[in-house]
Order: structure tokens, then C-alpha cells, then sequence
């Protein structure tokens, strides 16, 4: 009984990195096709932010591949329980609430809100598995 609820809780915790995958290639691609900006002509009106000001605009590029490395090799880690996965996450997690942060203004549309969101619930629901839920002994090193 007790391993069966062992493995329901990894199926669980798989299909939510799952789900936060799709989402964040929806995220990423749906403003992308679109280019909304361009129709619209908001971009001029946009803040853009601390690390575009301050470290010019290549930091953008290389801040944008590290973190999407940084993201995939996280998630990757997590997915296949590997105990030193968890953190990278958290890094990941922390990075990526500075980076949006100082990164200036996001502009999101009707349909890309509940995407955004849904993106950030599984987020926090990955790192209270690792942590605190059911997910947490999975993540333990075994000495």
C-alpha cells in the first residue's frame, strides 16, 4: 500500500514538471508568432528595466541562454529524482525572481495571463514537493 503511494506521488510530481514544460513553451513561442508590440505600437511605451540600461543589451541574450540551459538541466535532474536537483531548482527559482524583477516591464494579454500563472503555480507546487511534500524523500541522499 505504502509503495504504491510512493509511486502515485512520483507519477504526480512528473506530470507537473511536464505541465510547467508545456507551459513555458507556450509562454514562450504564443508572444513570439504573434509579435503583438508591433501591432499595437506599445513597445516604445515599455520600461526597459536595470539589465538592459545598466549592462547594455547583450546581457539579455546571454542571461536568456543561461537560464533556458539552466531551466532544462534543473528540470531534468528533478524529473529523474537526482537529490542535488532540488537545488538547482531553488537557484533556478531565484535567478529567474531577480532577473524578472530588474528586467523591466512584462506585458501580458488575456490569454497569456492564465498561462503565466498556471506557470508560476506549478512552479511553487514543484518546490513544495521537493521540500516539504510527499516528494521530499525522494530527493534525500542516500548515504
Amino acid at each position: 500500500m505504502n509503495n504504491d503511494k510512493v509511486e502515485t506521488n512520483k507519477i504526480f510530481f512528473r506530470r507537473i514538471i511536464l505541465l510547467m514544460i508545456f507551459t513555458i513553451i507556450l509562454t514562450g513561442l504564443i508572444p513570439s508568432v504573434f509579435d503583438f508590440e508591433k501591432y499595437y505600437g506599445i513597445s516604445r511605451f515599455i520600461n526597459p528595466g536595470y539589465t538592459s540600461v545598466l549592462l547594455e543589451g547583450k546581457f539579455e541574450l546571454y542571461a536568456t541562454i543561461f537560464m533556458a540551459f539552466f531551466s532544462l538541466s534543473s528540470l531534468i535532474l528533478i524529473y529523474f529524482f537526482v537529490p542535488i536537483g532540488k537545488y538547482f531548482f531553488l537557484t533556478y527559482f531565484s535567478l529567474n525572481f531577480f532577473l524578472i524583477m530588474f528586467g523591466g516591464d512584462i506585458i501580458n494579454y488575456g490569454f497569456l495571463y492564465p498561462l503565466e500563472w498556471l506557470k508560476n503555480v506549478t512552479e511553487a507546487l514543484l518546490l513544495y514537493e521537493m521540500f516539504l511534500g510527499g516528494n521530499k524523500e525522494n530527493f534525500r541522499t542516500k548515504i
